[in-house]
């Protein structure tokens, strides 16, 4: 449910998922992974090891669980913060281009589990 504080469009989803990433530039996947702190049908959080160069466009590739191949799309850097005193960093991601079976994968998960905790 959206507080009168909470300005986001889409509900989002904390969850833990691996995720493959890589600048759109590029051909060829290299082995950059990181996890996702929460997702919504507008974007992804994710933590990752490097610092995300925000505007960048990236490939994203996520494994859901039951599915039987990974779910991509283009999504652009908006912002990047340290985690804390850890080598760590934050991103949050905003898709452009989605494809609709993840758009609908992650309104499906978000309404399932609004539904059992509310």
């Amino acid at each position: 449910m959206l507080t009168k504080k909470e300005k986001r469009k889409f509900l989002r989803l904390n969850v833990y998922h691996l995720v493959k990433y890589k600048l759109a530039s590029r051909k060829e996947w290299q082995a950059a992974i990181a996890s996702i702190r929460d997702i919504s049908a507008g974007g992804v959080c994710l933590r990752t090891e490097e610092r995300l160069v925000q505007n960048s466009i990236l490939q994203i590739s996520i494994n859901f669980p039951g599915l039987s191949s990974p779910l991509s799309s283009l999504a652009k850097v908006v912002w990047v913060r340290k985690v804390g005193k850890t080598n760590n960093f934050e991103a949050g991601l905003e898709f452009f281009e989605i494809e609709d079976l993840l758009r609908k994968e992650i309104t499906q998960r978000v309404d399932y589990v609004r539904r059992r905790s509310g």
